[in-house]
């Protein structure tokens, strides 16, 4: 694991949501122990501490794109980081792009610099992407007509939704009331267009005492003093709170109003029940998708809010269990958590290649087999000597029942190893994965292509066989 960059800003205009998803995506990357920089125009103190707390450095942007600034200081810092390009690692140096105001000119720029790409979209608003991966998150993303370099990845769709690492810690667990009492509402991180006073003005309108309402404005939320006042003379149980931990109000609320950004796919993941609101153009195709596939109940666009509606359907939902399951059901069958885990993975490994074992590989295997964890999971657990791997690889090569592949990534690193061997009418299966590939679910891809690849060197249905030691944890 190497550099990860991530280009992204949060000035009040843009909102959090571009940074704090890719914080996701960083958080993830250093768990495989690799190291993040963020390169942002982002005034937020309280982001900036997030993001530093979290161990990840920070070089602050002065002018963004549509200045030409902005990209002749990326590209002077990417430069400045790393060695020489064509060097072998510089095949796992990635820069991440997150803002609908990076053109396609600025991501030609990026990759001719020699650095691999990422860009997270949302809705096709380029004519042209030019990127190694292109991400869209979100459902409905596979409608849209992506034009990109001929050998972009695209990854689509909510498989692929990153989640910061304190939601995917949370417990899942909580069972939805009868009637839902503790309601949250969030308009995202900065609502220039303070949306959250409007949907304050609709709860001050609902006569029921035994609501209790928490408010969240953002970090970037301009209007605090504003809504503090507001909620000092408003008749119900109401809260502000401008220092959110955002998964404990989460796991606290039995149904929320919410803009229609990420906020969505944390509260799919952790079974919270919500109404959603447009405040962007980039969000309307998400609000009607989640709609669609019985996720959340649309509450329409900012320019269409009324006050009363809301209180109406706000009252009917908190009263409608068999609607709030529902809800429930299908945002946690829609996000699994693992979207982080299979964005790192195509990006360490693409599309895996298997190619027959040679002689050079003696070195590889050896290392692999007396691989502490390979070992503890082996039948026979003790050390392998040079001399007897060196006889046994031999022998294997010799061997007409016995066929021992490699599997490597796009860029020709060695991911793993899997061996066939034939006995009478059935074939024993070994196989391993290097320990920098461990962890990315690539066990189950392994076996696959090992199994499609003998195929081609049989002529006649065979039996596999594969054993699986089984590991006895001590009575406490």
């Amino acid at each position: 694991m190497n550099h990860l960059f991530i280009r992204s800003d949060a000035p009040p205009a843009m909102g959090t949501g571009h940074v704090m998803r890719c914080l996701a995506l960083a958080q993830a990357w250093k768990k495989r122990g690799g190291a993040v920089t963020f390169i942002t125009r982002c005034p937020s103190p309280s982001i900036l501490k997030r993001i530093e707390s979290e161990g990840f450095s920070i070089i602050q942007m002065e002018e963004i794109c549509p200045s030409i600034q902005d990209i002749k200081k990326t590209l002077k810092i990417l430069n400045g980081k790393l060695p020489r390009h064509n060097s072998a690692s510089a095949n796992y140096n990635w820069v991440v792009l997150d803002g609908y105001h990076f053109t396609s000119d600025y991501q030609k720029a990026i990759m001719d610099s020699g650095f691999r790409l990422l860009i997270i979209d949302d809705c096709n608003h380029l004519d042209h992407y030019n990127a190694d991966i292109l991400l869209n998150q979100n459902i409905g993303a596979h409608h849209f007509s992506y034009s990109c370099l001929p050998g972009t990845e695209k990854l689509l769709g909510t498989k692929y939704v990153m989640l910061r690492s304190e939601f995917l810690m949370t417990q899942r667990t909580k069972t939805l009331p009868q009637k839902a009492k503790n309601i949250l509402v969030t308009m995202g991180g900065s609502d220039l267009d303070n949306i959250t006073l409007r949907i304050l003005q609709a709860v001050n309108q609902i006569d029921d005492p035994e609501l209790d309402f928490k408010i969240i404005a953002g970090p970037g939320n301009p209007h605090i003093k504003i809504l503090k006042e507001a909620v000092q003379i408003s008749p119900g149980h109401i809260h502000l709170i401008d220092h959110a931990d955002m998964p404990e109000l989460m796991s606290w609320a039995d149904l929320c109003i919410t803009a229609g950004g990420s906020t969505c796919w944390e509260l799919c993941f952790l079974g919270v029940p919500f109404m959603i609101l447009t405040i962007a153009e980039n969000q309307l195709n998400s609000a009607l998708g989640l709609t669609q596939a019985g996720v959340a109940i649309n509450l329409g666009k900012k320019e269409s809010l009324i006050t009363d509606e809301i209180s109406h359907c706000i009252l009917t939902t908190v009263n409608d269990i068999k609607t709030r399951q529902g809800l429930k059901t299908s945002g946690i069958n829609l996000i699994d958590g693992k979207g982080t885990k299979r964005i790192i993975r195509q990006m360490l490994v693409g599309k895996v290649m298997m190619r027959p074992a040679g002689f050079n590989d003696a070195d590889l295997l050896f290392k692999w087999a007396n691989d502490q964890e390979v070992r503890s999971s082996s039948f026979n657990s003790d050390p392998i000597s040079w001399e007897e791997h060196l006889e046994w690889f031999s022998q294997k090569l010799r061997d007409k029942n016995s066929w021992v592949f490699i599997a490597e990534n796009k860029i020709g690193d060695p991911i793993g190893q899997i061996r066939f061997e034939r006995r009478d009418d059935c074939f024993k299966i070994s196989y391993s994965l290097d320990q920098k590939f461990r962890g990315l679910g690539l066990g189950k891809n392994l076996l696959e292509l090992g199994l499609q690849t003998i195929r081609t060197k049989l002529q006649n249905p065979c039996l596999m066989q594969g054993f699986i030691k089984r590991i006895m944890s001590h009575p406490k």
